[in-house]
């Protein structure tokens, strides 16, 4: 999620040198979409900008809608007694946490500082999959440390799920995409997501654009968990089919969520934004990156979702304009002020 702020993208450090340029090639499509019914995947009634004939459905960059994955990974840990939600970082971290502060350079070398244990005994991974560990969203320039306590209050962090990322590998001794691919991808047939660019993703990506409608987007030789998901629309409304499913992982996700300040109606659980209205309860996330604007919901009661992908920076509008068609009703969500 970016917005342009005092020279700095609240989604991603604006580094100007790591958006490498792709091939300037006619892209497949700019705008996909998918929908759940009952929580079923559905063939669109009428196609969107990517062709449905199409043997290799087109890739987009999820952005944040990377983070619901990763927490998904997280709860299924916690599930299976290997993650304990509010026990100390420190007692699975006892080194410490390598932050990079130049994590979206993508070829530079790495300029990193360690956040030491002392820190981390205060955040528990509950903290961080909420946005409320104190971390900032991101801190590009300098170490990494605490804007507040932990638990106090409601903050969206970019380096949180990064912490997250280096937890997830040292429980499990594998990279963050070995783990998605073991957990999600394979037993879900989700053969184009990937959270770094490999062969296949590089053949069906699409390029995404600025508003001038050059291509403009990063490409991540390795694994950011807040961000580097590519996807495909069909592959993450599967994702997300499976996360309604499974009642046990959705309790964890809904339970006792935060207040969003300033946002009536809206509140943060483990992974997922939650919407709750008289007219009902959704689950929800967005994504902005650059050349990228991706969007997902669903509704709890009739596990009704949709998920849109857009490869522009101007995409946010049209992206909305969907959920609102396929989900009709009040979305406070949408009018929180990082969603554009």
């Amino acid at each position: 999620m970016l917005v342009h702020t005092s020279g700095i993208l609240l989604g991603l450090p604006f580094i100007a040198r790591a958006a490498e340029n792709a091939p300037d090639r006619e892209a497949p499509c700019a705008f996909a979409v998918a929908r759940l019914r009952r929580g079923h995947l559905v063939i669109p009634s009428h196609p969107d900008d990517c062709r449905a004939a199409t043997d290799s459905p087109t890739i987009f960059q999820a952005a944040s809608l990377s983070k619901p994955v990763v927490a998904t990974l997280a709860l299924k840990l916690a599930l299976g007694g290997k993650l304990d939600l509010d026990r100390p970082l420190s007692e699975s971290l006892p080194d410490g946490h390598i932050h990079r502060q130049n994590l979206f350079a993508l070829r530079a070398p790495p300029i990193v500082d360690v956040v030491p244990s002392e820190l981390l005994k205060k955040v528990t991974a509950r903290e961080l999959l909420s946005h409320t560990s104190g971390l900032p969203n991101w801190s590009p320039t300098g170490p990494l440390r605490l804007t507040f306590e932990p638990g106090a209050r409601w903050q969206y962090s970019g380096e949180g799920y990064v912490l997250i990322q280096h937890l997830l590998q040292s429980l499990t001794g594998v990279s963050l995409n070995e783990l998605a691919a073991a957990e999600l991808f394979r037993p879900l047939g989700l053969r184009d997501c990937a959270f770094k660019l490999t062969e296949r993703i590089s053949q069906s990506l699409v390029p995404g654009r600025s508003a001038s409608g050059k291509i403009n987007q990063l490409r991540f030789p390795y694994e950011i968990a807040a961000s580097s998901l590519y996807t495909s629309a069909a592959d993450y409304a599967t994702f997300m089919a499976s996360v309604l499913a499974d009642e046990r992982l959705l309790s964890l996700v809904t339970h006792a969520p935060v207040q969003v300040p300033k946002a009536p109606n809206v509140y943060w659980g483990l992974g997922w934004g939650i919407e709750r209205t008289s007219e009902g309860n959704h689950i929800w996330h967005w994504g902005n990156n650059p050349g990228f604007r991706t969007l997902a919901m669903a509704d709890l009661s009739t596990k009704d979702a949709i998920v849109a992908l857009v490869a522009t920076d101007t995409g946010m509008p049209r992206a909305k304009s969907s959920l609102r068609e396929a989900l009709p009703g009040l979305h406070p969500g949408l009018d929180l002020y990082l969603v554009q």
